[in-house]
């Protein structure tokens, strides 16, 4: 009896702390320094997004990759953004850089949760990566449009 009342209390507990950890925000959208707007999102919020492929080449990965995600242009829209002139992207290691909004609108980026099937993980440059079409457009081989590429985004701040 001991055993199954303490092996219940473990399901129990697992099956909470597991629900917490699938059910964990991985991104949060807001105007700058309006912390009122914010919108946060989980993975299968995002998922759950329509998703775009870009098939592309970066100088972070080795050949050309499989990439999908929901358009950034669609997330801003969705936040009531889509007005905004620009927006702070910022990693989960305080990396940031900043993006014109008429970017987005010109090459569709895409929030990258996976590459070539298979989810981004922190040590891989997920659970999000801002993707380019690199590989479409020369003027983007660039070091300035290279350091657009943000992985482990965790924060985008419009204004």
């Amino acid at each position: 009896m001991k055993n199954s009342l303490v092996a219940a209390i473990a399901f129990l507990w697992l099956s909470l702390f597991s629900g917490v950890v699938a059910a964990q925000v991985v991104l949060t959208v807001e105007r700058e320094g309006a912390p009122e707007t914010a919108r946060s999102f989980t993975l299968a919020e995002l998922q759950a997004m329509p998703q775009s492929e870009i098939r592309t080449a970066n100088e972070f990965i080795d050949g050309v990759r499989s990439f999908r995600g929901p358009r950034v242009s669609y997330l801003l829209r969705i936040c009531n953004a889509d007005g905004a002139a620009s927006v702070r992207m910022i990693a989960l290691n305080d990396y940031e850089v900043e993006i014109q909004v008429s970017e987005f609108d010109k090459y569709q980026p895409i929030l990258a949760l996976t590459m070539d099937g298979k989810e981004l993980s922190v040590r891989d440059k997920g659970p999000i990566w801002v993707i380019y079409p690199m590989s479409d457009f020369s003027e983007l081989r660039d070091p300035v449009f290279n350091s657009r590429l943000i992985w482990q985004l965790d924060r985008i701040l419009y204004r």
